[in-house]
């Protein structure tokens, strides 16, 4: 009953993304909620939280009207709409890194050389910066993987609506959940796309309006679990959805087979 009120108090728009501090278990960044529709939906991503849920909103006339006429995004977002994020000290480039770090994650998922990845020295994270593009230097967020059974397991550095790619062309974009899935995949077939993470299986406005009117092609590629949130997120950003049998960080063979079916097609 909390969480409810607390979302309330957001008064989110139609379309519209929190994402904060859980008002339950405290956690930092770990709470989201998003306007669909009228349908303010909720979660905390730390795992010993179990906040979750919906709660209605009335949707003003205004707001209908646009969607009945299939406006569901602005046709364009300003760059005040992105916040540079400094990192903390802390958080380094990963090659620099001088402390020892557990040689068995970049050999798990077959990273050779590590290309923009950072780690928390802290808390013992490897983090991927978000980027608005390949080309930018600029860091708008971060995400970061706890490598130790440190919780919560995922944690954002900042609250910037830009998901994170990986990858040098932009013919294609692999929409995945996770920043390392979108590593592989950039890191593998980065000569025809660029991985996409949502970081969570939750599509918001801003992604739809990003990934639109930055790749010429889309694939949906989420984790075995989401097969049906991977066809709706699809036929929303118009693209195609990829039945994988697991994840593609872990690139099994048959699915990077199946996935440079549709990419080199």
């Amino acid at each position: 009953m909390y969480a409810q009120k607390f979302v309330d108090t957001l008064d989110l728009a139609v379309g519209e993304t929190y994402r904060g501090d859980c008002p339950s278990c405290r956690g930092k960044n770990t709470f989201t909620a998003t306007n669909d529709n009228g349908n303010v939906l909720y979660n905390c991503y730390k795992n010993s939280c179990d906040i979750s849920g919906s709660s209605r909103r009335n949707v003003d006339a205004s707001t209908i009207k646009s969607i009945l006429a299939g406006v569901h995004a602005p046709e364009s977002y300003s760059e005040q709409d992105l916040c540079p994020l400094t990192l903390p000290p802390y958080v380094v480039p990963y090659e620099t890194v001088d402390t020892p770090i557990d040689p068995t994650f970049l050999d798990r998922y077959m990273i050779d050389e590590p290309d923009n990845i950072y780690y928390d020295v802290r808390q013992d994270r490897v983090v991927f910066p978000v980027f608005k593009n390949t080309y930018s230097t600029v860091i708008y967020d971060a995400v970061g993987r706890a490598l130790t059974n440190r919780r919560p397991k995922w944690l954002r550095y900042g609250t910037s609506p830009l998901p994170y790619i990986h990858g040098w062309t932009y013919k294609y974009a692999v929409v995945v959940e996770d920043a390392i899935s979108a590593y592989v995949v950039g890191d593998h077939f980065g000569d025809v796309c660029h991985g996409v993470a949502l970081l969570g299986t939750q599509l918001t406005q801003y992604h739809k309006w990003y990934i639109k009117n930055t790749f010429d092609n889309v694939i949906v590629a989420l984790d075995p679990d989401a097969r049906d949130k991977t066809i709706k997120i699809a036929k929303e950003l118009n693209g195609k959805a990829l039945n994988i049998k697991d994840d593609l960080k872990y690139k099994g063979t048959e699915d990077f087979f199946k996935l440079a079916e549709m990419l080199y097609a």
